[in-house]
Parts: structure tokens; C-alpha cells; sequence
């Protein structure tokens, strides 16, 4: 093993030691880390509910989290030409990490400070699709598909919503997230993407506490991160708790429906959409290879397993939600 990798894995079993409770320390480092093992299946289960699984996969907010806490210092240290240079040098070093979404978020902030450089007039949107085919002409759509196509609706949503009203941002993702389950053969829920919007909202705001918490529980003798993560998973379990029974057929003509709500065309266009999504309920499962779905099935339901055998289910009750003190 790599001593680089090393020293991080080592780093990683000391931080999750300072934790009280081994599911608050195994939550809290793949939130940093993307490891998820030792998180139990039902936790994870919860997250997956609430489309939320990309919390343990370094994305954009991990980035952005970063970013403003380094030109937070960096401006507080350095003169502005100094600190445009650090600037720079830190989106550059971003593009050589591992993680796709990453990288794409650091071609986007790079182009946003060309354009500043040399004072274009390239409107954000154009930003947005020249990050995308860079994106594309560097592999990272054959390298994941799927993560290529998320973060192309989910970043397209927040940029195309972000100067309307909040329900029309709402409106949006559950366009984008009807999408991924249409093509998918998922089940969606209206409820469980609402949820998902302030547990997003709490992450953004907590996760730079979790660095800096990762930075100085060396010389720091109590964890205080410990009770907001454990609140947190609490917040995730209830809400996912809360999504049974919301689930329906991702129909492609519930997606035109919340398309005429966004576009305000004529309400009996609304009215015919919602009826023919009644009566084409099974929608999505004829275009999805039935095969393929069985072995994304089988592979998830592997991966759970595999997650059972490394956390024992007494430890798992133990350590489940309902069983936390609400006190402590």
C-alpha cells in the first residue's frame, strides 16, 4: 500500500476512535472520504430512499466546501494578486484527483475566472455547456454514465432555477429526478424528494464543521461533532421513515404534467397528462432491459451483504437510530 494511502487510512481509524458511537464515526468519515463501510445496510437504505447516497461520494458540495474555506483563509492571509494564484493553483490541483464530479465543478470554476480575466461576455450557460463537452472530451462520460448524466441535470437545474421561485426549483428537480428513475425502471416519490431538500440544505452547513473537526481532534480532547451527526442520521432516518408508502410509477407523462405546471400552459393539458399517467403505470419497465435490472438487483443486493458480514447485525441494532438516546 501507498504510504500517502496509508498515512490517510491510519488518519481515518484515528478520527472514527474519537467518535462515541461507531455508525455516528463511520457516517462522518465517508462523508469526507466516500468510504462507506461499516455504515449499516439500513442506514444506507435510508439515504438511498432519499437520493442522498451522493453525501458519501466527493461531489460539488465537497468541493465548494473546500473552496470557501481555503479562499476564506487565503484572503485573510494574503494580498489579492498572492491569493488569485492560490486560487488558481487549487481548481488545477482538483483536476488530478480521482473523483469525476470533482473535476467537472473545478472546469467550471476555472472557466468562470477566464471569463473574469479576460473580461468575455460568455453568459453562465455557456459556462455550463462548455464544462460539459470537456467533460465528455476528456472520458468522463465513459468512465460513468450515469454520474455524467446527474450532474449534468442536477448543476443544468440549480443554474436554470436559481433566479425563480423556489417551487419552480423544486418543480425542477423532481423533473431531473423523474428522468433517473424513468430511464432507471426506479420508483419515484414527490415527498421524498421535498424531504431530501433541507437534509441537503444541513449537510452544506455542517460538512465544514466535519473538516475542520477532522483537522483538530488531535489536539482537541472532545468530539464536538458527534451530537450534530448523530441528529443528522437521526433527520435522515425519520424523513425516509416518513416517504412510505409516497413511491410511484415514474411515468414519462407525469414528467410532461410538472413540465406544463413549470411552462403554465393550459390546465387541461395538465389534466390529459395526469390521466394517461394513470393508465401507464408500468411506463418505465418497457423500456428497461429486464435482464440488466435483475443484475443491478442481484449486484446491490451483494453489496448489502457484504456490508451485513462487516458490521454484525447485534451491532447494527445497537446501533440504529431508534435505539440512540433522543438525550444525549
Amino acid at each position: 500500500m501507498p504510504p500517502l494511502i496509508s498515512s490517510i487510512d491510519l488518519h481515518g481509524e484515528l478520527f472514527k476512535e474519537s467518535f462515541t458511537h461507531p455508525q455516528s464515526a463511520n457516517v462522518a468519515w465517508a462523508m469526507i472520504s466516500g468510504e462507506k463501510k461499516g455504515i449499516s445496510p439500513n442506514l444506507l437504505k435510508d439515504f438511498k430512499t432519499l437520493d442522498l447516497l451522493f453525501f458519501f461520494s466527493p461531489s460539488g458540495i465537497h468541493l465548494s466546501t473546500l473552496l470557501l474555506m481555503f479562499f476564506l483563509l487565503i484572503n485573510k492571509l494574503t494580498n489579492r494578486k498572492t491569493g488569485k494564484f492560490l486560487k488558481l493553483g487549487f481548481l488545477i490541483g482538483a483536476l488530478f484527483l480521482p473523483f469525476l464530479a470533482i473535476k467537472r465543478i473545478a472546469i467550471l470554476r476555472l472557466l468562470i475566472i477566464l471569463k473574469r480575466s479576460f473580461k468575455y461576455r460568455f453568459s453562465i450557460e455557456i459556462l455550463f455547456f462548455a464544462t460539459f463537452i470537456i467533460s465528455f472530451i476528456l472520458g468522463h462520460y465513459q468512465a460513468s454514465p450515469l454520474g455524467f448524466i446527474m450532474s449534468f441535470l442536477y448543476i443544468g437545474t440549480f443554474l436554470a432555477f436559481s433566479d425563480k421561485p423556489r417551487s419552480h426549483l423544486f418543480l425542477g428537480l423532481c423533473s431531473s429526478h423523474l428522468i433517473i428513475a424513468f430511464f432507471s425502471g426506479v420508483e419515484f416519490s414527490f415527498l421524498a424528494t421535498l424531504l431530501s431538500l433541507p437534509c441537503v440544505a444541513i449537510f452544506s452547513f455542517v460538512l465544514p464543521f466535519i473538516y475542520l473537526n477532522l483537522g483538530s481532534f488531535h489536539f482537541l480532547r472532545i468530539n464536538w461533532i458527534e451530537v450534530v451527526i448523530r441528529y443528522f442520521i437521526l433527520m435522515i432516518h425519520w424523513s425516509a421513515k416518513l416517504t412510505i408508502g409516497s413511491f410511484m410509477s415514474a411515468s414519462f407523462f407525469l414528467l410532461i404534467a410538472i413540465w406544463i405546471i413549470l411552462f403554465k400552459q393550459k390546465k387541461r393539458y395538465l389534466l390529459i397528462a395526469l390521466l394517461l399517467h394513470g393508465n401507464a403505470l408500468q411506463a418505465p419497465m418497457i423500456i428497461v432491459n429486464q435482464s440488466k435490472l435483475a443484475q443491478l438487483q442481484q449486484l446491490d443486493e451483494a453489496q448489502m451483504k457484504n456490508q451485513k458480514d462487516f458490521y454484525p447485525i447485534n451491532e447494527t441494532a445497537r446501533y440504529s437510530p431508534e435505539h440512540w438516546p433522543l438525550n444525549a
